[in-house]
């Protein structure tokens, strides 16, 4: 059966690339054919069976400038596919702009289903086109009604709830589309006023639901107010087809002093997964923080990542302080004697795979103990240590040690602090870039104890600090994320948090302290 696959596949890139040729598309694609075709995982071939690809219709991507209509002239990237991305590139391996990646969509799209884009709620919250839509597929799933609350649930995920969530009833559910509009700033009011309530009227007769004895009578006059063309069904049932609006987190953090926090284990998604196979991964790339995909997901996560360890996921209690000139952290939870260590990760403007990531920024495939490590006996570093990452036929390139003291001088690094637990309980601080550079002086201060089952832990620092330090000023975001360890497990097998934000003012971030 896998040779007769094989061999098909065979006669169906024969095929597509026979037909691109002869449509006036081949001069760019039958190129990028050449390396882009044989493998059952390839991306190009379900996208020519696709909507994009060569089918009857003429304005089609491929029909017209092949791979060029979306991928830009990239003539240098043919020349050397490994070292140099095409213009327009969507990753895993480059990725270029929100921007630019939007307006090959919107070249075509723009006069028709994506006329309001540039002022969309989505895109002004960085959602682009492909964090919804993949044309590398036969059939692209948010197109069509039954794949739309899979995609659409990635974020939304309380829209999950609701009448119109039971697992049950999905066959039945209207598509997200038909009262949401995706591609502009209209409130789903507004889309069912155009469209007269087809998402609910789609399953919901109002002249069967009239005729019908478990209808009451009030509710059969209300349905009449239905013939009005300034009435929808939403004038009334609110609350139906979602949980309350009232229930729903803010996209926007609003700061607090103090909250409690989910800790999951064991936190080991390297960066590497992240930003290249992770579902998340085109979002991620274009600075999307965990929190847009995952806020309220910690507990779900564990219990999936765990396995047999247990206890998948932990509450801690955070809060954040000034005093004098010190940041004061607060730590709070309830567990064993024998939790063996607690640290806390920051970043801020000046390396954009920690604001975005935190702890994750740091940690890598050929780290000791991952899934895919190599036996390199790598600890944690970040990108930016590296000139050029490892890949197929090429070895990682590791800056200078000038060019490594220049990036510190810049702010692009991480820092940690690191509270030991335990009868000699103790607190450090190190520099994170191309590898851990523990402080040899005592920046963090740390205070801990254990009382009736609960551990308690203060940690403290100047606002300002010498090389390879964070400061904290008034203007500045900060992202932190948590990790705790148990006797059970030490080292990078430890309960995480997702990235956080903190500022001294409280300016949208999940934190503040003032």
């Amino acid at each position: 059966m896998a040779t007769i696959r094989a061999v098909l596949l065979l006669v169906v890139v024969g095929l597509f690339s026979t037909n691109i040729a002869a449509q006036g598309a081949a001069g760019n694609s039958d190129t990028c054919l050449s390396c882009h075709d044989f493998g059952s995982d390839s991306p190009v071939h379900p996208m020519l069976l696709g909507a994009h690809g060569t089918g009857a219709h003429s304005a089609t991507p491929m029909n017209q400038q092949g791979c060029e209509a979306c991928h830009g002239d990239s003539e240098p990237h043919s020349r050397a596919p490994t070292q140099v991305a095409p213009t327009v590139s969507y990753g895993p391996r480059w990725t270029t702009s929100a921007a630019a990646q939007d307006e090959a969509c919107l070249s075509c799209h723009e006069d028709n289903v994506a006329k309001h884009w540039r002022d969309a709620l989505h895109m002004e919250n960085g959602v682009t086109c492909v964090s919804c839509h993949d044309t590398h597929v036969t059939e692209d799933k948010v197109v069509h009604a039954a794949g739309q609350l899979e995609v659409c649930t990635v974020c939304h995920k309380d829209q999950k709830d609701g009448v119109h969530g039971l697992h049950d009833k999905l066959d039945n559910n209207p598509a997200c589309t038909s009262c949401h509009s995706p591609h502009d700033d209209r409130s789903a009011l507004s889309s069912m006023l155009d469209n007269r309530s087809e998402g609910c009227r789609s399953c919901h007769d109002l002249v069967a639901m009239s005729a019908s004895s478990q209808v009451t009578e009030k509710a059969k006059s209300y349905h009449k107010v239905m013939a009005k063309q300034d009435r929808t069904c939403l004038d009334c049932h609110q609350d139906v087809a979602h949980v309350s609006a009232k229930g729903v987190p803010p996209l926007i953090p609003v700061p607090a002093r103090s909250r409690q926090l989910t800790l999951f284990y064991p936190g080991q998604s390297d960066s590497d997964w992240l930003i290249g196979e992770h579902p998340g991964a085109q979002p991620l790339r274009q600075g999307t923080n965990c929190q847009q995909c995952h806020r309220g997901d910690e507990v779900a996560l564990g219990e999936s990542l765990a396995g047999d360890f247990s206890p998948a996921s932990r509450q801690i209690d955070v809060g954040f302080k000034l005093d004098g000139e010190d940041l004061v952290v607060l730590l709070a939870w309830y567990g064993s004697e024998d939790d063996s260590r607690v640290a806390i990760m920051w970043g801020d403007q000046g390396d954009e795979t920690v604001q975005r990531g935190s702890c994750f920024a740091a940690c890598h495939s050929d780290m000791a103990g991952m899934s895919r490590d190599r036996g390199q006996q790598v600890e944690k570093y970040l990108w930016a240590s590296r000139s050029q990452q490892r890949s197929v036929g090429n070895p990682p390139i590791n800056r200078t040690e000038q060019e490594l003291a220049a990036l510190v001088d810049q702010g692009v690094f991480a820092e940690l602090w690191s509270m030991t637990l335990g009868k000699a309980p103790g607190a450090k601080s190190a520099t994170i870039l191309a590898g851990i550079d523990w402080h040899s002086e005592q920046r963090v201060r740390g205070a801990a104890s254990f009382s009736d089952g609960r551990w308690q832990v203060e940690l403290r620092r100047t606002l300002q600090a010498g090389t390879g330090a964070k400061a904290f000023t008034p203007e500045g975001k900060y992202t932190l994320g948590i990790a705790l360890n148990g006797a059970d497990n030490p080292g990078g097998g430890h309960w995480v948090s997702l990235p956080m934000t903190l500022s001294l003012g409280g300016d949208e971030t999940d934190f503040k302290a003032q």
